[in-house]
Parts: structure tokens; sequence; C-alpha cells
């Protein structure tokens, strides 16, 4: 199975959250980096993801979530649920 994509910087506190729910249920992960510099954020590759152009976005083969409200609960329980 392929391991889900958390995008945004690994130093970003919201990403880290995720990251770190990610660890506690044990699933296979990959951080894609989102470079603020280059306004990739706002590219509409990562507007796909999340229409805000926030970070960070989660996707899990066609499933694709963002938002800090829920993000880390429904991680949690995504991963759990494999």
């Amino acid at each position: 199975m392929a391991p889900v994509k958390v995008f945004g910087p690994a130093m970003s506190t919201n990403v880290a959250r995720v990251l770190v729910c990610l660890e506690e249920v044990g699933a296979e992960y990959e951080v894609v980096d989102i470079d603020f510099k280059a306004m990739e954020h706002k590219s509409p590759e990562h507007l796909v993801r999340n229409p805000f152009g926030q970070i960070p976005a989660f996707q899990d083969g066609d499933l694709l979530l963002f938002g800090m409200i829920n993000l880390p609960f429904s991680v949690t329980t995504l991963s759990l649920s494999k």
C-alpha cells in the first residue's frame, strides 16, 4: 500500500501535528514539502488539494483532506481503519 502524503513543510506546527498523529498510529507517510517563498501553496496543483492555498493538506489515494480543525483526528481514524 502506498504511503499517505502530507503536504507542507515538516517544521510547520500544523504539519507537525498531523505527523505526530501518523507516528502514533504507525502509519506510513511521505512529507511533500511546499515552498512558501516560491509561492507553491498558491500553485494550481496545490489549490486542487486545498482551495484556500494553506497547509497542511493530506492525501490518501483519491481522498484529499485539508484544514486543521479535524485533520489530526481524521488522519488518525483513517490510518487505524486500514
